[in-house]
């Protein structure tokens, strides 16, 4: 017949922050039931032989805290008479929190009573609670590039990063747009202003919206050019300059982007941490070094952009792309017309140095100057460089009219048509003007290069402005890199921050 047994001893609980209640800590001794008579003490009970208070001292290094008081405490004798264990603990530690401690010890019987010998710094205080924890949930962004909507959280704290237009979305807002928009976010944090990061944060004014301090200028003068202005609640953040939203600690780090003024973002709260990469490259005009220098040494998790993971997409340098762009423009007999976006400002700088280094002016239509003037600093634009003039595409009036006064170095068609040989940047809206413009000079040797993303060319007003340029007379050439990381430039960041959970997002594998 199996042994039955006699456990005695003392315990401590500790709170768990995790799952909430409490994790225990016992030492015990264990007796056969069979000798109970003769190790009961004189009173009736079996109890653990040594001091309570000494053995707590002996043990205490292994939780923490140096007041031996801090944590609950208790002890377990063993009622002879009554055949049962008797357990004398805090009054915060209920009923149900020392049925767990008794099943653990493999205990079978048992009978609460309290002693005022046990107090701590929880006697009297709610049981605790699960400690919140820092995590994630991607909205939108899995196997689809661009347009990532992801939750960060921690307690109560609730901040929505990125909020942009569907690429494929038109005007309609998805479901899922309207859901974000009317949900209750403590803020929403945004790396860059491409419009499928940041196309929706106009329609989202019941909380602060966050982005680094240059992208909000170049919103600024996007809305200038509308004639509206920019929402109030939308607030700048600054490189390596950690700022709080409600329990979590948000530090943005410049990256390289084809957009100006890009940022990786850190979340940390409660220990613990999560970059997000928002959409970065290491081929542009920053180095990775820097950035590599300044992230933190790990993370707990990575949410990395993933657009170029098996893609054969070229990913030579700008550096690399404004070479290859100076033998392009020296060999071009006539004008030289650039079709890239108004916002690609490291694109805008190659194609002007291209220009400069064979001795043409730069020519920037009222939209993209705004934006160069509002990058500001080394970047090429009317208002500070005796080369680069503006322009604009169709007459304008009013606002556009007194906006395009403001610059000093301004030209219309008829001084572009005569003046000396130039490279100028265009769009597909401005189809009408380089009819026109071509009707004015002969465009035999003009030369046209595509320097956008390949996906562009099947969307129907990039066709059409690519087909008129042909009939035109234009030269097509392609001269583009991507602005996102490459493969290995991925796993190089991986490597970098040494994450325990990677999540990949902005791709469609």
């Amino acid at each position: 017949m199996e042994e039955n047994y006699i456990r005695v001893g003392i315990f401590w609980a500790i709170p768990n922050r995790e799952e909430g209640g409490w994790d225990f800590r016992m030492l015990q001794k264990s007796y056969p039931a069979s000798a109970a008579e003769q190790l009961a003490n004189p009173v009736g009970f079996i109890d653990y032989p040594y001091s309570h208070y000494d053995a707590w001292d002996d043990a205490r290094h292994e939780t923490e805290p140096e007041d031996c008081y801090f944590y609950p405490r208790g002890r377990i004798l063993y009622d002879v008479k009554r055949k049962m264990h008797r357990i004398f603990a805090d009054t915060c530690l209920s009923v149900s929190d020392l049925e767990d401690l008794m099943d653990f010890y493999d205990i079978e019987d048992m009978e609460v009573c309290r002693d005022e010998h046990y107090v701590s710094a929880y006697t009297n205080s709610p049981r605790p609670t699960a400690r919140p924890k820092l995590s994630y949930h991607i909205l939108r962004g899995k196997e689809k590039i661009g347009e990532n909507l992801i939750e960060i959280s921690y307690g109560e704290t609730k901040i929505l990063v990125e909020l942009g237009k569907a690429l494929d979305g038109g005007e309609e807002l998805s479901d899922l747009e309207k859901t974000v928009l009317e949900t209750k976010y403590d803020a929403v944090v945004v790396s860059h202003y491409h419009a499928d990061h940041a196309g929706l944060i106009d329609k989202k004014q019941d909380c602060p919206v966050y982005i680094g301090a240059g992208a909000r200028r170049i919103l600024e003068a996007m809305s200038k050019f509308r004639g509206e202005t920019l929402p109030q609640n939308i607030a700048a953040y600054r490189d390596g300059r950690s700022f709080r939203i409600g329990k979590i600690r948000v530090t943005p780090y410049l990256c390289d982007h084809s957009a100006f003024d890009s940022y990786m973002l850190l979340f940390e709260a409660g220990g613990k941490s999560i970059l997000y990469t928002g959409d970065f490259r290491f081929h542009g005009r920053k180095t990775s070094d820097v950035l590599f220098a300044r992230l933190p040494k790990r993370v707990d998790v990575l949410i990395s952009e993933g657009t170029n993971l098996g893609s054969e997409k070229p990913c030579f340098s700008e550096r690399e792309l404004e070479e290859r762009a100076v033998e392009l423009i020296k060999n071009a007999d006539g004008p030289v017309f650039i079709l890239q976006s108004a916002s690609n400002i490291d694109r805008l700088v190659s194609f002007y140095r291209a220009a400069k280094r064979c001795g043409r002016i730069f020519y920037e239509d009222l939209y993209t100057a705004l934006l160069a003037s509002a990058a500001g600093g080394s970047i090429p634009r009317p208002d500070v460089f005796e080369d680069v003039f503006a322009f604009t595409p169709r007459p304008v009036r009013g606002n556009r009219k007194d906006l395009f006064f403001e610059f000093e170095h301004k030209r219309g068609i008829g001084a572009i048509a005569k003046g000396r040989p130039f490279v100028m940047p265009v769009r597909p809206s401005m189809l009408g003007f380089l009819q026109k413009l071509c009707r004015k000079i002969a465009p035999s040797g003009a030369l046209l290069i595509y320097s956008m993303w390949s996906g562009y060319r099947e969307k129907d007003d990039v066709k059409e402005f690519l087909e008129e340029a042909q009939s035109l007379g234009l030269k097509e050439r392609t001269l583009h890199t991507s602005g996102h990381a490459s493969a290995d430039d991925l796993m190089r960041l991986h490597k970098r921050v040494g994450a325990d959970e990677y999540v990949i997002v902005h791709t469609a594998r």
